[in-house]
């Protein structure tokens, strides 16, 4: 009998603890759950790749608008955007490491963190290359993977970028997440090109293929499955598609975007949410074309090939924008004034036809083949006809002798 009572005290401090570890525990999860999530990142753009290499014109608009559209879909708070213009390697070098410091200082407050790491600029096949400095991409992936957050997320928009990722791209993936739970550790590498490719810019986008491609999709375009959410499977694929269509007819060669993806846990990689865009333009299910979508000052913000059958949502800051549809050989226009807070949807009642009209840039006799019309066979306007008829509805002023992208085709591509 003093045994069992000499248990019994010493069972009950052992009881109580367990009664409130149970009790506690699912506050501690639930609180856990409601932590949100940080995402950090890191915009490089280097427009200079040393001597003897062409000095680039748009990875620093690349950049700008990439770091743009994170902040307005992407999750990442102005504080924790880092864009760096023609950094040295020391002065990268020293980002990561001031961004190492604020994710671990940061981290107990946080559900998750996830870096996202962009490069636009030169590269080789061993190194990015920073003026006439070299990263070289062992040393890169070091750097980045000692970054103490639990996703990385790594673009690369620059020449033989495949090299980064040592994996062969442009293959079909399965799905590596499958469930809604936002357990996720590990990386995710993107490059715009495989590790024999050039990357490349162009002329009429203001932009290069990949990282418009990579925009317009976090931007909605990729968003396959309609939910108004961007995965990282959804975005690759839709930069896949997007950059060969673009680029397969290259003076220079086509681009095939490759992929590295290592993500343990479960859920699927959100990237973009549409829903928290300053405005949206939906384009329903019955419309269908070519669309090219303009700011006032004529910036090229979007450029879809939107399919009948599905709606397509697409995130845009408020403000007033020209649309150009392309489709069956009709060219039609329609001008959108967008309201912070206010989704419009768009109608086929909206486009009005607009006139085409046949040109030839001076300089020569010889007719060179349309790349445009390449590859678009059923537009019946050449691309000079496009710009012409984009930019003046924009109204700007466009000259087709300075253009040099419709002169000669590889002005129009410079590659990385």
């Amino acid at each position: 009998m003093k045994l069992f009572l000499k248990y019994r005290k010493k069972a009950k401090p052992a009881l109580f603890i367990c009664v409130f570890l149970l009790s506690f525990l699912p506050a501690v999860f639930f609180a856990q759950e409601n932590l949100p999530i940080e995402r950090y990142a890191i915009y490089v753009a280097s427009n200079d790749g040393g001597k003897g290499r062409e000095i680039l014109r748009y990875a620093g608009t690349d950049a700008n608008r990439l770091a743009q559209t994170m902040i307005d879909v992407g999750g990442v708070k102005v504080e924790n955007s880092n864009i760096l213009l023609d950094p040295s390697k020391k002065e990268l070098d020293t980002y990561l490491r001031i961004l190492s410091e604020k994710v671990v200082k940061n981290k107990s407050h946080t559900k998750r963190t996830e870096f996202v790491f962009y490069y636009s600029g030169h590269s080789d096949e061993n190194a990015l290359l920073l003026g006439n400095e070299r990263y070289d991409y062992a040393d890169l992936k070091a750097s980045i993977s000692a970054v103490p957050s639990d996703v990385h997320v790594v673009m690369l928009d620059s020449c033989f970028s495949g090299n980064f990722i040592r994996a062969k791209g442009g293959e079909k993936q399965k799905s590596f997440l499958v469930d809604d739970s936002t357990v996720v550790q590990g990386h995710a590498y993107l490059s715009s090109s495989s590790e024999s490719e050039s990357s490349q810019e162009s002329d009429l986008i203001q932009a290069s293929f990949f990282t418009h491609a990579l925009i317009t999709g976090l931007r909605g375009a990729a968003d396959s499955s309609g939910d108004n959410k961007v995965s990282l499977n959804e975005l690759y694929h839709y930069a896949f598609n997007e950059t060969l269509l673009q680029t397969e007819r290259s003076t220079i060669g086509p681009q095939h975007p490759s992929y590295n993806i290592t993500l343990v846990g479960s859920g699927d990689l959100i990237l973009t949410d549409i829903t928290d865009s300053e405005s949206i333009i939906v384009f329903p299910a019955e419309i269908e074309g070519r669309f090219f979508v303009r700011t006032s000052d004529g910036v090229l913000v979007s450029e879809v090939n939107k399919q009948r059958g599905s709606k397509m949502s697409l995130a845009l800051n408020q403000g007033y924008y020209t649309i150009i549809s392309i489709i069956g050989g009709l060219t039609q226009q329609t001008s959108v004034s967008l309201r912070s807070g206010v989704t419009y949807l768009l109608s086929s009642r909206d486009f009005v036809p607009v006139q085409t009209f046949s040109g030839r840039p001076r300089g020569g006799t010889e007719e060179k083949p349309d790349i445009y019309t390449d590859r678009y066979p059923d537009i019946n306007t050449n691309r000079n006809e496009i710009m012409l008829i984009i930019t003046n509805a924009a109204g700007i002023s466009y000259n087709v002798d300075e253009d040099k992208t419709f002169v000669q085709e590889s002005d129009a591509w410079n590659f990385r």
